[in-house]
């Protein structure tokens, strides 16, 4: 186990030295800051939200930890629909006994134009400031077993980089929000379709621990979308979404969708009665994991709790055990009350 811990931390430790990749959620329409800083104030007043990944457990001693925090509002709000989004995030990882970690902090500014009554068009940049930083006592070289057993005392024969450095990041968006239908419990027709265009790290920041400025972090083209569609005068509404990313040479897709049953509507004459909603779907992320997702929405909050289950070439390791995800989330105005007189629900 200690030999597989090692191998594994090492691999881990390589491939983020030699060709850097940005963290990730699972739950992919729990962090839209992360994809697009376009979608900043688009279809809400405020949103905020937290959320936490706890991943290779059953493989490392000491497991890798995301946690990520954010919020956005739409200001000068118009009657056509225009108006501004901003937006702030901040997450912080840790990966491994070296407790390499990823602290960052980000900005989000996006124009929304009512296009007219059910369209709206948002474009937006995003510029944030990073710190990677790493604790070598805690490495573990193959120069130090001495042919037997493992001896501290042996040098490693390794270079010794920086532990920690900093950078600048910017990156920019547009997406396309639709929306029209009622959300009432006698129809229950809505339909909103969101999808978005960003790229990340258009500055190409240097990113290494060696001090070598040609060491940069690569640009990230992300592709993203999601849609609501209620089934007429049921209680089930559909939500599929989908993520494509490409950085470095390298690429993650991943497609999914949510079933969510209405439970109850609220009241149109008291405070007694709360809409509230649950949702059971899976996320299908290529070539590396399958992602079973539950979620509860009762009026502006939601509470999510997926799990990855790998099935790459890591299973032999990992017993499929990937990785828990739990998201919290606060939005008004109440999504549940999208409702409009005529076509929109904006």
């Amino acid at each position: 186990m200690k030999t597989k811990n090692i191998l594994f931390s090492l691999a881990i430790l390589g491939s983020a030295l030699l060709n850097a990749q940005d963290i990730h959620f699972s739950q992919i329409t729990e962090t839209p800051l992360l994809l697009n800083p376009s979608q900043a104030g688009l279809g809400h007043d405020v949103r905020a939200s937290v959320n936490y990944k706890d991943q290779w457990r059953s493989v490392v001693s000491a497991p890798y930890k995301t946690i990520s925090a954010s919020a956005d509002f739409a200001l000068l709000k118009k009657s056509s629909g225009t108006h501004l989004g901003l937006g702030v995030n901040f997450f912080n990882d840790k990966a491994g006994d070296a407790n390499m970690a990823t602290t960052f902090g980000q900005m989000h500014i996006a124009g929304i134009v009512g296009l007219n009554a059910t369209n709206q068009l948002s474009v937006g940049v995003v510029a944030g400031y990073g710190q990677r930083s790493m604790n070598y006592s805690n490495l573990i070289w193959g120069n130090q077993y001495d042919g037997q057993q493992y001896d501290p005392s042996i040098g490693s024969g390794e270079t010794q980089p920086y532990s920690s450095f900093n950078y600048l990041d910017i990156g920019a968006g547009i997406s396309w929000l639709f929306g029209a239908g009622n959300a009432t419990m006698t129809s229950k027709d809505a339909k909103i379709f969101n999808i978005g265009i960003a790229a990340h790290h258009l500055n190409k920041p240097a990113y290494s621990f060696y001090g070598e400025s040609a060491n940069k972090l690569p640009m990230k083209l992300v592709f993203h979308g999601n849609a609501t569609i209620g089934l007429k005068n049921t209680n089930l509404i559909l939500e599929p979404s989908y993520f494509v990313a490409i950085q470095g040479g390298h690429q993650e897709i991943t497609p999914g969708v949510m079933f969510k049953y209405v439970l109850g509507q609220s009241s149109v004459y008291t405070d007694r009665k709360k809409t509230s909603a649950f949702s059971l779907g899976a996320y299908f992320r290529v070539k590396d994991a399958i992602v079973p997702m539950v979620r509860y929405e009762f009026t502006n909050w939601s509470i999510a709790t997926s799990y990855d289950i790998n099935i790459s070439g890591l299973s032999a390791a990992s017993r499929a055990r990937g990785g828990f995800e739990v998201s919290v989330r606060f939005m008004t105005p109440n999504p549940f009350g999208a409702k409009s007189s005529g076509k929109s629900i904006f």
